[in-house]
């Protein structure tokens, strides 16, 4: 779409990109994995994904541009019997859903509200974020407990890996 650096800061700076439906104007805003990007002007919408254990753009829907997948990385217990979520691009969300820390929830980013929220259990589709098997999508078969924590076994398409927590995104 731009070829040079400048062509970029003039895209940004006329307010022609949107991260995750809201207008980002600096060149230096991080991105995060399953984030959307939406040109406006040309009328498309993109995915951050890891395939073959690197960073590409993945064209993707209107509809699909307005959702996002996050993974649950911290609970606050509020008063009243709210719950606090921390997600781990930064937001909070007060809830009363019952969440576990390492599960995903789905977010509708134009309304800021959380749609699904989907369990870390057996037979929940997961992908694998970091690691040698980054990109890798697979099925969450068992767990395995350690003496610090636990591992769990995920079935790829031709093997079976043990890995921690921090490395997985539940996806469906």
């Amino acid at each position: 779409i731009a070829r040079t650096k400048k062509e970029v800061r003039v895209i940004l700076l006329n307010g022609d990109v949107k991260v995750n439906s809201v207008v980002r104007k600096g060149e230096d805003f991080p991105l995060q994995v399953f984030d959307t990007i939406s040109l406006e002007k040309i009328k498309s919408n993109y995915r951050l994904e890891i395939k073959n254990k690197k960073f590409k753009l993945v064209e993707i829907s209107d509809k699909e541009a307005d959702k996002k997948i996050a993974k649950i990385c911290g609970k606050t217990i509020l008063k009243d019997g709210l719950v606090q979520m921390n997600l781990d691009d930064g937001q909070n969300f007060v809830t009363k859903d019952k969440f576990s820390i390492g599960d995903s929830a789905i977010i509708n980013t134009k309304q800021k509200k959380i749609i699904k929220i989907l369990p870390m259990s057996e037979g929940a589709k997961v992908e694998i974020v970091s690691g040698k098997h980054a990109g890798h999508q697979g099925k969450l078969i068992s767990f395995e407990k350690l003496s610090r924590g636990k591992n769990y076994i995920i079935k790829l398409e031709k093997k079976e890996v043990s890995l921690p927590a921090k490395t997985l995104l539940v996806i469906e």
